[in-house]
């Protein structure tokens, strides 16, 4: 598989434009990339105009805000669902898939900032529902916590291909997820079924022994009984992808169970892929480098900003 980058998932937005225009290192704007013409294919307000008219500066960026918490749920030792309040805009802001915020204790500094997917958004009531997996120093500053939370948000480049799930409607989709990736799936998955799509599941629970796509969506569970590393979860993908068209399949897990689902999406030449992103996500603004991918020429991305699409052939 290679990748390629396809545009800054935030072009457009209020946070646009950034940090990175400032830096003449924007990911859209070749006019704030120190180039002499305007070479860019976003067809929107011109980031470079908004610039200028800024006085050559950023748009206001995220920032930390406490939240309220509504619900705290101990599925296992090391798993925890917390149910958060919070602002009626941000709920909407982080309805699509892809969306992720960062959290922490609010006794603790910003080191430990931790990027939480999105599990579940409800704009009715401004509530948003976030899945922890304990592993670590930064999740076990959070492992106590029950009255409320530093959330900085919202963002959106938690999953590759964000674009293919927008399109997507009345089409046949495949979604395979293991363990605490259900979280991004689980938003996918809403989203796609509203568009009227068919959602067929496959699920690992992995180490969290819980199926959240049954127990937060209403998509078709193919099985959550096998292991995907395992023969008899390779062939379960195998013979779902034989026995559907389907046109988009989302792969939610780790680079490694992504590289052996991708050997079976391979035969498939009309079938789209998207994918969790898996890079480390530290600032969020692409400042400090910890996310970077590289390209088939080897050019660095920025991938806490720059949607990829992912070529499997």
């Amino acid at each position: 598989m290679s990748i390629k980058g396809n545009g800054c998932v935030d072009v457009g937005s209020e946070y646009c434009p950034c940090y990175l225009a400032e830096m003449n290192n924007c990911i859209t704007c070749s006019r704030l990339r120190g180039e002499e013409f305007c070479d860019c294919n976003w067809s929107g307000i011109c980031i470079y105009n908004e610039f200028y008219f800024l006085n050559n500066r950023k748009r206001e960026m995220r920032k930390h805000q406490r939240y309220e918490i509504l619900k705290r749920e101990n599925i296992t030792d090391s798993i925890i669902i917390f149910t958060i309040k919070v602002p009626h805009i941000l709920a909407r802001d982080l309805k699509h898939p892809g969306s992720y915020v960062f959290i922490r204790n609010k006794n603790f500094e910003h080191y430990f900032d931790i990027p939480i997917s999105i599990m579940e958004v409800d704009d009715e009531s401004d509530q948003i529902k976030i899945a922890v997996e304990v592993h670590g120093i930064k999740t076990e500053s959070i492992k106590l916590v029950d009255d409320c939370l530093l959330i900085k948000g919202p963002y959106w480049n938690a999953l590759f291909g964000i674009k293919l799930m927008k399109k997507a409607k009345n089409i046949n989709c495949l979604v395979i997820a293991r363990g605490i990736a259900q979280a991004p799936a689980v938003l996918a998955t809403d989203y796609l079924l509203k568009n009227n799509n068919r959602v067929d599941v496959i699920v690992d629970k992995g180490s969290t022994n819980t199926n959240f796509i049954k127990r937060y969506t209403k998509a078709n569970i193919l099985s959550d009984k096998l292991n995907l590393y395992k023969e008899e979860g390779q062939n379960l993908i195998k013979s779902s992808l034989e026995s559907v068209d389907y046109s988009l399949v989302l792969i939610c897990g780790s680079n490694a169970l992504q590289k052996e689902i991708l050997v079976h999406v391979n035969d498939y030449d009309n079938l789209n892929v998207a994918l969790t992103n898996n890079k480390e996500m530290c600032c969020g603004e692409g400042i400090c480098g910890a996310c970077t991918v590289y390209d088939s020429c080897g050019i660095p991305m920025r991938s806490c900003k720059t949607q990829i699409s992912c070529i499997t052939r």
